[in-house]
């Protein structure tokens, strides 16, 4: 099989952990770890298709044998769409809130790919040296409100779950956030609030989503990217901090948290998506040097 044909299947094998068939167009944004032009594309697909590598329903491309995924997603994405709207409505309502530069939505349902038990997962852009204070009024409010997800939520409340928070001293994403699994959370995140283009400066800063995603286009930086930031930490955002650094403590386990950004994921979705497939030899995902020295094999950094 051609490196294109290789790309190819392991793109459709991840986004079928999913269950979520591509179209033409998605493969090609989305093709992993290799760059191909459309047509060269659509030849290495009709390849597979006569060799039954990959199969095809109507638009959507998918792994041989799962045709049913194809009606799975038309019917979630009937099932979303007044999610989307009702995800809309919240991200302008929150939007209100001092120190808010963005709200992005991600996950599942970003995608309209969300069953009846998945939250909708707003990913926060605050002001530099405001994070703290900002996620101190977006919980009391959305709690006041009764938005906000809780421990003692029902598994189908399609409650906000508000996981992660980002400013532009953040956008650089850590070396060990950098995966696979995070390039796609990156790439398919929709921006429901975003006046000052932060999606352009945050791809900037995190080039290395070219290496898994060469074909994914960047948003173009545009002047109003460019937005002048307070200089200075202020009292309440040093005491924010302190305070809900102080609560938090006794419940971190793997959760990711700073000054100027916060990843509440104590079970982190992208090792658990990675170790459920077999994705050695993929073109652009990275071995783990960490798990080498320590296993004595390859594996992929998640």
């Amino acid at each position: 099989m051609t490196p294109i044909g290789i790309s190819i299947l392991q793109t459709l094998k991840y986004s079928d952990h999913f269950g979520f068939p591509l179209t033409l167009s998605e493969i090609h944004s989305r093709l992993v770890g290799a760059r191909s032009s459309r047509p060269l594309l659509i030849t290495a697909i009709n390849q597979m298709l006569k060799s039954k590598t990959i199969s095809q329903t109507g638009d959507y491309y998918h792994l041989p044998g799962h045709a049913s995924l194809v009606a799975r997603r038309l019917k979630r994405a009937k099932f979303c769409a007044p999610r989307l709207r009702l995800a809309q409505t919240l991200a302008i309502k929150l939007s209100h809130t001092p120190g808010i530069l963005a709200i992005y939505l991600t996950g599942s349902l970003a995608m309209s790919n969300s069953s009846v038990n998945d939250d909708i997962d707003f990913m926060i852009i605050a002001h530099s040296h405001h994070l703290w204070t900002t996620r101190f009024l977006l919980t009391l409010y959305t709690t006041i409100l009764g938005l906000r997800r809780t421990p003692n939520s029902p598994r189908s409340s399609g409650k906000l779950c508000l996981n992660l928070y980002l400013t532009p001293m953040s956008y650089a994403l850590p070396n060990h956030k950098q995966s696979l699994y995070t390039a796609y959370e990156l790439v398919q995140a929709i921006p429901l609030f975003d006046p000052h283009n932060t999606r352009a400066s945050l791809f900037a800063a995190n080039s290395w989503i070219r290496h898994y995603l060469p074909n994914f286009p960047p948003p173009k930086i545009t002047p109003s990217t460019i937005y002048h930031l307070p200089s200075t930490i202020n009292f309440f955002e040093k005491l924010a901090y302190r305070l809900q650094l102080l609560y938090m403590r006794p419940k971190l386990t793997r959760e990711y948290v700073t000054q100027d950004s916060a990843f509440f994921h104590p079970h982190d979705p992208g090792t658990k998506v990675l170790r459920g497939l077999s994705l050695k030899g993929i073109p652009g995902c990275k071995p783990s040097r960490a798990r080498r020295q320590a296993k004595g094999e390859s594996s992929l950094e998640v």
